[in-house]
């Protein structure tokens, strides 16, 4: 029996319908990223490809069941039809840049050069300057996607085709970079891997260093360069459960601290306070008021 695939949706969350040969949409990471635990679960688009600017924070992609870290500044690239999901780190910002595959090709037809940058998903690592464009040439297409003005659509294909320029220019150069910088993602993206298998057992950083068969140094580097260290990326795996269970079940705050290897309750709310701010028990109250009915 084949493996049945991910969901597909329009936008994210959205039925599934046919996108219009023009559209195009821009809109902040956290409009469906914060509501959902900052988790965007696998699933795929028809005919729509993504350009997402990330512009603070970080976190991992899920392209075709392929795991890749990623620290601010990147931008990621999905095609259409890309089985593709996302985990960020809380609070990581950025804009969406989603365009109709009609529209896409349009542009492409014009620039022939940068068909190149969707031939695959990928994540690409931006310096400061290469991001600052992208978000200027992004927040330039938000806005002319806003009104209708003399030129609309003249002005939103040459800022279409600018953001590929400028997108495929730091593809280009990033993708120089070195095999020890490929070596550092692939070791993190294996460390989120162990993480995920063996979160609820607190072990120290040494422990997953000894299972991935290298020095804690080399592994502390590796999550540095990613922006992150492993205790972070550990906890922020451990707290997610936690939040998962307050919402989401009756469980006492005792057994769900106990659940992800937190045995003294105490403990285990301070610990909750340290990462999300409020104790487990404010979390879960805030959580019930907001519930209708």
């Amino acid at each position: 029996m084949n493996a049945q695939l991910p969901p597909p949706f329009f936008l994210y969350g959205e039925p599934p319908r046919a996108a219009d040969p023009d559209f195009l949409h821009v809109e902040d990471l956290a409009v469906r990223s914060r509501p959902s635990g900052w988790r965007i679960a696998t699933h795929r688009h028809a005919d729509l490809n993504h350009l997402i600017l990330i512009t603070e924070g970080g976190g991992a992609t899920l392209y075709e069941g392929q795991e890749q870290s990623f620290t601010a500044p990147s931008l990621l690239v999905v095609p259409a039809g890309t089985v593709h999901g996302f985990s960020w780190a809380r609070g990581t910002q950025g804009r969406v840049l989603t365009i109709a595959t009609v529209q896409l090709e349009q542009v492409l037809s014009l620039w022939p050069e940068g068909a190149p940058l969707f031939a695959a998903p990928r994540a690409v690592a931006l310096e400061p300057a290469e991001s600052a464009e992208l978000a200027s040439t992004v927040a330039q297409i938000a806005r002319e996607c806003t009104w209708h003005a003399l030129g609309q659509t003249a002005a939103v294909q040459a800022l279409l085709q600018l953001a590929l320029v400028r997108a495929a220019r730091a593809a280009e150069r990033s993708g120089a970079a070195s095999e020890a910088s490929g070596r550092q993602v692939r070791l993190v993206a294996r460390f989120r891997q162990l993480v995920e298998e063996r979160y609820r057992q607190r072990e120290p950083v040494a422990a997953y260093a000894r299972a991935l068969g290298v020095s804690e140094t080399a592994l502390r580097d590796a999550c540095a360069a990613q922006g992150l260290s492993p205790t972070q990326i550990r906890d922020e795996r451990a707290v997610l459960e936690a939040q998962r269970l307050l919402a989401f079940s009756a469980v006492s705050v005792a057994e769900i601290g106990a659940s992800i290897g937190l045995a003294d309750p105490a403990y285990f709310s301070r610990f909750f306070r340290r990462l999300c701010g409020v104790s487990p028990g404010q979390w879960r109250a805030r959580l019930a008021r907001r519930k209708p009915g």
